[in-house]
C-alpha cells in the first residue's frame, strides 16, 4: 500500500507499458514504440489471435468472426504501422540523420488513412482482395478474403485507433524530449500535437520551458508527471527488451554515433 501523499498507484497496465517501451528520458529516449504497446492495441492483438487460431477453426468461418478479425485488425494496423515507421527513424536517427522519430498527429492521421484505404480496397475489388490474400499466403497463412460491403462498417473501428494515437500523443510520445533536444528545436511548437491530444497546457508549458532551459532532470520530471506517473516511474533503466534492441542499434551506429552536447 503506497504511503498518503504519494499519489495514485500505478496500475498492472502501466507497469507493463513501461516495461516494454523502456524509460523515456531527454539524454535517453526509449523506442518510440508506445502506441503500439497500449493496453488496447494488445488486447486488440489478442482478439485477433484468438479468433483466428480458435473461434474460426472451431465455429468455422462466418458473419461474426469475419467481423471481429476486421474489428481487431483495424483497430491495431494503423498503430502498429506508425510504431514501424517510429522504429525505422529511431534507426536512422541513431545512425546521425535529423529526424524525429516519436509519433506525431500528421504520422498517427495517414496511417490510420492508408489502413483505411487498403481495407475499403480490399473489400470492394477483387484484384486487390487476390493480391493482399497472395502476399498473407507468402507469409506462411493461406488467406481468403471474400468481398463483402457490410464489412465496411468495421472501418469505424479505425476511431479507436485514432483514440489510441491521441491517448500517446497526449501523454507525450516517447522519443519527443530527447528529439527536441538533439535537433535544437523550440519546445514550444513541437510540442503542439501534445496540447492538441488533451494534454494540460500548463504542464507542458512547464515541460517546454524546462526543455528549452535544458534542465534535464526537470524535463524528465515533468514528463512523467504528463504521463501520469512520477519520477522513476518506469523503475531503474526501464524495460531490459528495448535496451536489446538499443545496443543492436549502438552495434550498428558505432561508426558515426556523436554524444549529442547539451546545450549551453
Amino acid at each position: 500500500m503506497p504511503a498518503e501523499g504519494n499519489g495514485p498507484r500505478v496500475s498492472i497496465f502501466e507497469r507493463v507499458r513501461c516495461w516494454l517501451r523502456g524509460t523515456d528520458r531527454v539524454e535517453v529516449a526509449a523506442l518510440p514504440l508506445g502506441e503500439a504497446v497500449h493496453p488496447v492495441t494488445l488486447a486488440a492483438v489478442g482478439l485477433l489471435v484468438v479468433n483466428d487460431w480458435v473461434l474460426k477453426p472451431w465455429l468455422g468461418p462466418g458473419a461474426v468472426t469475419g467481423k471481429l478479425s476486421d474489428i481487431a485488425g483495424l483497430v491495431f494496423a494503423p498503430v502498429v504501422m506508425s510504431a514501424a515507421l517510429g522504429l525505422a527513424l529511431h534507426v536512422a536517427a541513431a545512425l546521425g540523420a535529423r529526424v524525429d522519430p516519436s509519433l506525431s498527429r500528421r504520422r498517427l492521421l495517414l496511417c490510420t488513412a492508408a489502413t483505411g484505404g487498403v481495407f475499403a480496397a480490399v473489400k470492394l475489388d477483387p484484384a486487390a482482395a487476390r493480391l493482399v490474400a497472395d502476399a498473407v499466403a507468402r507469409l506462411g497463412r493461406p488467406a481468403a478474403i471474400y468481398l463483402d460491403r457490410s464489412d465496411l462498417w468495421c472501418l469505424l473501428a479505425l476511431a479507436v485507433a485514432l483514440w489510441i494515437g491521441r491517448d500517446e500523443l497526449r501523454r507525450v510520445p516517447l522519443g519527443r524530449p530527447a528529439a527536441i533536444h538533439r535537433l535544437r528545436r523550440l519546445a514550444g511548437p513541437a510540442l503542439d500535437d501534445v496540447r492538441w491530444a488533451g494534454a494540460a497546457t500548463a504542464e507542458v508549458d512547464a515541460l517546454a520551458a524546462a526543455l528549452d532551459a535544458w534542465t534535464a532532470d526537470a524535463a524528465d520530471g515533468r514528463s512523467e508527471k504528463i504521463r501520469g506517473g512520477g519520477a522513476g516511474f518506469a523503475g531503474g533503466d526501464g524495460g531490459k527488451a528495448p535496451r536489446v534492441i538499443d545496443r543492436c542499434i549502438a552495434v550498428l551506429a558505432s561508426s558515426s554515433h556523436h554524444d549529442v552536447e547539451p546545450r549551453p
